[in-house]
């Protein structure tokens, strides 16, 4: 019955959303022919296993149905290497197994699954992991595995990252702050070491943010940054203290920054797992010397100054989350990250200090709030003066690309176009085109980068010359849309592209086309009154090098007319958030049997306005007849 309750479940919400793996799992033991069962986020060490071991945990996944979108599995991080197979078929691994073994233990395991692999009813997950370091807990430890879509848990991905980033970014401001205070006051060095820390911690945190694994660096030097930047931030952290009461540092607080630094430098060279953690141990230790130095400081200058004072409960809230943090990694083996946040009350407490003690003298403050004043004025002016240049320059933009793109209201041979395009903006990211080929056969293509704006109206343009030179040597859509990939790809970052490209040899009268990521068009026949959708799909432009493109044939029948749409069309939604979809833009097609392209254009155009309050997306299509 429990199985049943999970099979059911599961196949009602893989439909839906994202999906915790949280029951159900075996784990099979290298060498060991009988599979038991095992929690996962829960330590294989916890469960009655040793370091070292090798083996495979399993689960078995029940579909329903087949998914729209393409899948994908986020198993968060595991000690230490594995590799994972989907219905016996290889989708990823990370690290090195035996004999060539290798502990990526900070990276987060997120696997891509081909449609191809997805079976109706049970689908098979096999995850093969080995750890050989007695101070990991070994397997899925961190969390519960999550199954969707890609799209849903690459939100969440981003979601995780984000978080980090924000901290990240708070802690980078007041490296700013305080780099930028003490290149402008030398006088003290106290704001340096507060930038100082501020700027090792930050490089402590980047190696666990999921996007610096996928830019490809050398995992090892990934570890290499973490450890450092950890054993060296304390040390500025006590420098900041010292200089900002005293000038003279004393032997134990030296000795230790010393041991701190050797260990940091250390940290830098090529060790075993197991040692650099016996170095953290010793780190542990060095923390616990501080601490006394550091409460002795503040209590010394206590009643002497009101940054004292302030500091002391930054110091006392940053040590009592550092506790935290320790003693939960120890016990458990899961970072909670609660340091970053007991560090950002000291940093701020810092600052809050080294503000006071600048504000000792008023005379200095009065001229600097004058320097300020004038300043904001300046600014003011030279903000009103660019915001008039960059509007005029988005004026000039918005004519420059009503020139790159052209207008399509032409008829060539037994072809009748008609085009339509509405920026969101005064620019927009949607670009269309076509070419005329020596045997009077003609290429389309219709683009939409992700996003509006200026950015998208750069890669727009990028789209433009791109297309000048490929389309005179290559006919077939789908070499067409391969090769335009390829030049992409180096000016495509986050705004991804999605493409159609279609060629109608009028002489054989058959019309081939290749589609990437972009919404089908709509094939519709005025005579025998008959409205389809193109099929295909395929990968949107700009994500990877490799692709897989299949180029489409359908034969060309007096009275065929084509649609080719972006989907700011059916994205475009009221007031009520209802949006004008596919099926309303369908019944504008119906409706619109009689009329011309030109004039059914202006139709669908009138109808948008009158649906939408305000465009959401560039909106562009165009409307092909053959006679």
């Amino acid at each position: 019955m429990k199985f049943l309750f999970i099979c059911v479940f599961l196949s009602v919400a893989l439909s839906a959303e994202m999906v915790p793996l949280d029951s159900g799992w075996t784990f099979q033991l290298e060498g060991d022919s009988t599979r038991k069962n095992i929690k996962v986020g829960v330590p294989l060490v916890e469960q009655g296993y040793k370091v070292p071991l090798r083996g495979k945990y399993h689960l078995t996944i029940p579909i329903s149905e087949l998914p729209e979108s393409s899948l994908s599995i986020y198993l968060d991080r595991i000690h230490s290497a594995d590799k994972t197979f989907w219905n016996g078929k290889f989708i990823g691994s990370t690290g090195g197994m035996t004999p060539e073994y290798y502990a990526y233990w900070h990276k987060v395991r997120y696997y891509e699954i081909p449609n191809s692999y997805v079976l109706l009813g049970e689908n098979h997950l096999e995850i093969e992991v080995e750890c050989r370091e007695t101070q990991f807990r070994c397997g899925l430890f961190r969390s519960i595995p999550i199954f969707g879509t890609q799209n849903d848990i690459k939100d969440k991905m981003i979601y995780e990252d984000v978080n980090q980033i924000l901290m990240a970014a708070l802690f980078f401001g007041i490296f700013l702050q305080q780099a930028i205070g003490y290149a402008l006051n030398r006088s003290s060095r106290s704001g340096l070491y507060l930038a100082g820390t501020a700027i090792f911690f930050v490089c402590w945190r980047l190696p666990a943010l999921n996007k610096i694994h996928f830019l490809g660096l050398n995992p090892e030097i990934l570890v290499r940054l973490l450890f450092f930047c950890q054993f060296i931030f304390p040390v500025f952290i006590m420098l900041f203290v010292h200089t900002l009461f005293e000038r003279r540092i004393t032997k134990i607080a030296f000795l230790t920054f010393l041991f701190d630094s050797i260990l940091a430098c250390i940290q830098l060279l090529e060790l075993n797992p197991d040692l650099r953690f016996y170095f953290v141990y010793v780190w542990y230790v060095l923390l616990g010397i501080k601490v006394p130095i550091l409460v002795q400081l503040l209590a010394s200058n206590y009643k002497k100054s009101s940054e004292a004072i302030v500091v002391s409960i930054g110091a006392l809230l940053a040590t009592f989350f550092g506790i935290a943090d320790v003693l939960t990694d120890v016990v458990t083996g899961k970072n909670a990250y609660l340091t970053q946040y007991g560090i950002l009350t000291f940093l701020f407490s810092g600052v809050l200090a080294i503000a006071l003690q600048s504000s000792r003298t008023k005379r200095d403050l009065r001229n600097l709030n004058e320097s300020l004043e004038m300043i904001v004025t300046l600014r003011t002016q030279e903000l009103q003066k660019q915001y008039k240049l960059l509007h005029d320059d988005l004026i000039m933009a918005a004519s420059l690309q009503s020139k790159l793109i052209p207008p399509m209201e032409f008829q060539y041979q037994r072809l009748n176009v008609a085009s339509m395009f509405m920026p969101m903006e005064k620019i927009g990211g949607d670009y269309f085109d076509f070419y005329v080929h020596e045997d009077g056969s003609l290429t389309f293509l219709l683009c939409d980068v992700l996003g509006h704006g200026i950015a998208a109206a750069l890669i727009a343009s990028m789209l433009k010359v791109n297309f000048l030179e490929i389309a005179p040597k290559i006919k077939d859509p789908s070499s067409f849309l391969h090769e335009l990939n390829l030049k992409m790809l180096p000016v495509v970052e986050k705004n991804y592209i999605t493409a159609v490209a279609s060629h109608f040899d009028l002489n054989h009268q058959v019309l081939t086309y290749s589609v990437m990521g972009h919404p089908s068009p709509f094939h519709q026949n005025l005579k025998d009154n008959t409205l389809d959708t193109l099929s295909g799909r395929g990968p949107i432009m700009g994500w990877k090098k490799e692709i897989q493109l299949e180029t489409f044939t359908l034969p060309l029948r007096s009275g065929d007319r084509f649609f080719f749409y972006t989907d700011g069309i059916t994205e475009s939604h009221n007031k009520e958030k209802e949006m004008f979809g596919e099926s309303r833009l369908r019944s504008q097609l119906t409706e619109g049997i009689d009329l011309s392209p030109k004039e059914l254009n202006e139709k669908i155009k009138k109808e948008i306005k009158k649906f939408t309050f305000r465009l959401s997306d560039d909106v562009t299509y165009f409307t092909i007849d053959f006679l």
